[in-house]
């Protein structure tokens, strides 16, 4: 016969405590060597063998001057051995080298350089290229050196390549130093559009004397024109140069001597560059973005940051580091807007190795309150590799204890939330919960963010901190989905505990069931429905292990309707549900069907009927003749 309280027990145990989330339970955990715990500022880590009894102290999400964090929390068992941070006296060098995979140029024109070097230079200066024995100083700022990282460098010195950018930067200055002064040329159209010559001469000569550089117009005596170019700069403005082509083509057949101005011709060609070089880019043909930016140096100039950032991007792409660091370089050391440097050396920091990132880095300038302009940059690497091992992956290279310390340090001097918050999933990744713990804690108090608020809930349930955790996570569930969910796991948690019951009034539970029905929770109704089984309301626990099923068969959802059918003692019930769900849950092999016993039984004889008078006497009369028959016989 069925024995429900030991197969409740396994199912509690067994079935019910099931935890949906991957991120709640720790499962992700990859084992990534923990090289000691990088803690906030004035907090340790505890070493106590049971919790104490006082809850954690939230904080009051109120920013502070600075952030030591000091969160009053139960004393916890660190994971196997809490390890202090041990810091070197000094930082040693991080070795160099190429990452193993770099993307490839996909046009068989962009034919990418010689293998890559990795040199040992002086911060700022660029690591790829030949060897080299020597390096020479970096040219002096000019505003068109960048035109100097497109020329082939895939056979120059890196002190060849310097030359040239010297060299090219004094030639790209000259059409600046030439351009025509702004002269004014009325009276000297005047007299040539009326021919007097003599004043046309005196006008010539007065001008020269005053711009020596100048010279006089070439269409001075052409017939004058009536056109105005305001509509071709209107089209223009729309960025439809295809048909200011087409206008300016029209006005010169109607106006055989008119043509644009040059201003006009010059501008437009550079936006046609453009256009073509940002179309190439999107279709990732390096080489194509690459010979327009030879071709138009001029457009390697601050004002044409978009332009630039395509051609550096599309040089790293091409495997061509030494061409692309010279161009973020330039970048750097002379433009001006800092919003577009910071952005410059992060674009930077996606495409190069390693290396160039740290050299383009130590280029910032030194901020006020002493920090460098770039630092925050500098850690991108470090946080890449972190969010990799919070998401349970290993990074190509290895953290290392320097690394983490001085992002530590960064963290806590910068006020970074974020960060803060991603070293308590790096942490948590690991399954470090107290390390995580601290670090969501100190997360929260310098921003309110409600993924700080989730990952303190979760540490604290895989601290053994039940109650703690669920209080917190009844003050928050209705603030995102996700703490929603934690909420009704802890319940349900709470609820199926055999050794520690949670003590749930009636009002939380039917906060809890409107919560599990939002979330169509299999998880929160199955273990509802365990709780109102365990209370005898057999009614509403045949309902909720229905609706359980109806989202998610669960083991614990079929396992609670055949125990609900066996105490009714309909088999026929329990056979249908071991039939569908049998090989599935291998628990219902505990649900015995019940199957009476059948004993055959000897037929029972009919009882003789008696006869009436009248039946009795033909009886007779048949016997008396039979018997006289026989007799005469």
């Amino acid at each position: 016969m069925f024995d429900r309280l030991p197969l409740k027990t396994a199912l509690l145990v067994g079935a019910c405590l099931i935890i949906p989330i991957s991120k709640a339970t720790g499962d992700n955990g990859t084992g990534y060597p923990v090289l000691g715990a990088v803690l906030p500022s004035g907090v340790a880590m505890s070493n106590v063998a049971a919790p104490a009894v006082a809850p954690p102290v939230m904080p009051t999400f109120q920013p502070v001057s600075a952030p030591v964090v000091a969160p009053t929390m139960p004393a916890v068992v660190p994971a196997p051995v809490a390890v202090q941070p041990i810091l070197p006296a000094t930082p040693a060098p991080a070795q160099v080298v190429l990452p193993a995979q770099m993307p490839t140029a996909v046009t068989p024109a962009a034919v990418p350089p010689a293998a890559t070097v990795i040199r040992d230079v002086a911060p700022g200066e660029n690591p790829f290229g030949p060897t080299a024995t020597a390096t020479t100083p970096a040219p002096a700022r000019q505003p068109a050196a960048a035109a100097t990282t497109l020329q082939p460098a895939t056979t120059a010195a890196p002190a060849d390549i310097e030359a040239q950018i010297a060299k090219l930067s004094q030639q790209a200055e000259q059409p600046a130093a030439a351009t025509r002064p702004e002269v004014d040329e009325t009276a000297l159209r005047y007299y040539a559009q009326t021919r007097d010559l003599k004043r046309l001469g005196a006008e010539l000569r007065r001008l020269k004397t005053l711009y020596p550089d100048w010279d006089a117009p070439e269409d001075l005596f052409d017939a004058p024109t009536n056109v105005s170019e305001q509509p071709l700069w209107d089209i223009f403005g729309s960025g439809d140069y295809v048909r200011v082509r087409t206008e300016i083509a029209k006005l010169q057949s109607d106006n055989p001597n008119w043509k644009p101005s040059q201003e006009l011709l010059d501008k437009l060609a550079l936006a046609e560059t453009r256009k073509l070089m940002e179309r190439s880019y999107a279709q990732r043909n390096w080489a194509q973005v690459i010979t327009l930016a030879e071709a138009t140096p001029q457009m390697m100039v601050c004002a044409e940051m978009n332009t630039m950032w395509i051609t550096a991007e599309s040089l790293a792409q091409s495997r061509d580091f030494a061409r692309a660091f010279d161009l973020y370089k330039y970048i750097v050391t002379t433009c001006e807007d800092p919003n577009e440097r910071l952005s410059t050396v992060q674009k930077a920091s996606l495409l190069l190795p390693e290396a160039g990132t740290r050299s383009l880095v130590a280029l910032g300038n030194i901020l006020p309150d002493g920090t460098g302009e770039f630092d925050n940059v500098s850690f991108d690497l470090v946080r890449r590799k972190m969010g990799l091992v919070a998401q349970g992956n290993s990074p190509a290279s290895a953290l290392t204890m320097d690394e983490l310390q001085r992002f530590s340090d960064f963290v806590q001097r910068s006020f970074s939330a974020d960060d803060a918050e991603l070293f308590g999933w790096f942490y948590y990744g690991q399954q470090s919960w107290e390390a995580s713990y601290h670090w969501f804690v100190s997360a929260t108090r310098m921003t309110s963010s409600v993924k700080s608020i989730e990952g303190v809930i979760l540490t604290l349930r895989n601290l053994q901190h039940r109650d703690e955790a669920l209080a917190l996570a009844r003050q928050y569930a209705t603030q995102t989905p996700e703490l929603k969910k934690i909420y009704i796991e802890l319940v349900s948690a709470g609820l199926t505990d055999q050794e520690t019951p949670l003590a749930v009034d009636e009002k939380e539970l039917k906060t809890f069931e409107t919560y599990v029905f939002e979330q169509k929770s299999a998880l929160g109704a199955q273990a509802l429905g365990w709780h109102r089984l365990e209370n005898k309301n057999s009614k509403d626990a045949a309902r909720l292990f229905e609706q359980s099923i109806e989202w998610e068969p669960t083991e614990g959802g079929v396992v609670g309707l055949a125990v609900l059918a066996s105490r009714a003692k309909n088999w026929g019930r329990v056979a249908a549900i071991k039939k569908q769900y049998g090989e599935e849950f291998a628990a219902l092999e505990d649900v015995k069907v019940y199957r009476p016993k059948v004993i055959a039984r000897k037929p029972t004889p009919k009882p003789k009927e008696k006869p009436n008078l009248l039946t009795w006497l033909l009886q007779k009369d048949k016997r008396d003749e039979k018997k006289g028959r026989v007799e005469v016989e």
